[in-house]
């Protein structure tokens, strides 16, 4: 699995999916990523409930989106996915192979991720972190505040 940083112009969802075949790929909008080990979490839990049969998606790459937002509902998660535009994204690629599909897309490599206090807040909102919560953990401690969300989820999500 790789994961990596970047910027994609989409004229069309659709297209880009149909473009990207067979391959497992999941892009992350990077306004919703506090750092690369919580897509790194959110996508090992994916994978592991896949291989365990306790999916809630049909695509594997949904299954990742899912877990990136610690959502059940699909049109609540794809907040977190791709739009037609512009996009900083954080992509997961499950095989080595389909990283080229990545170039032909247009995907660019670039550092993405930074967290500024609107992101915190946005952040925040998006996984029902309160201000207790992060005032007693820190600033320093969101990516673990959304982690646990993404574990809770994973134990959750069935119920």
């Amino acid at each position: 699995m790789k994961i990596l940083e970047g910027v994609i112009e989409v004229d069309s969802v659709p297209d880009i999916l149909k473009k990207i075949g067979n391959c497992v790929i999941t892009f992350v909008n990077a306004d919703y990523v506090v750092d690369i080990e919580h897509v790194e979490f959110a996508a090992k839990k994916a994978l592991k409930a896949w291989n365990e049969g306790r999916r809630v998606a049909k695509s594997l790459s949904m299954e990742i989106l899912l877990y990136c937002a610690a959502r059940r509902q699909i049109s609540d998660a794809i907040e977190m996915g791709l739009k037609e535009g512009r996009n900083e994204v954080v992509a997961v690629v499950l095989e080595d192979e389909c990283l080229e599909k990545l170039k032909e897309i247009g995907f660019k490599e670039k550092p993405v991720l930074r967290l500024d206090d609107e992101k915190v807040e946005r952040i925040k909102r998006f996984f029902g972190i309160s201000n207790e919560e992060l005032s007693i953990a820190g600033k320093e401690k969101l990516s673990l505040l959304v982690r646990e969300k993404i574990a809770l989820f994973d134990v959750f999500k069935g119920t």
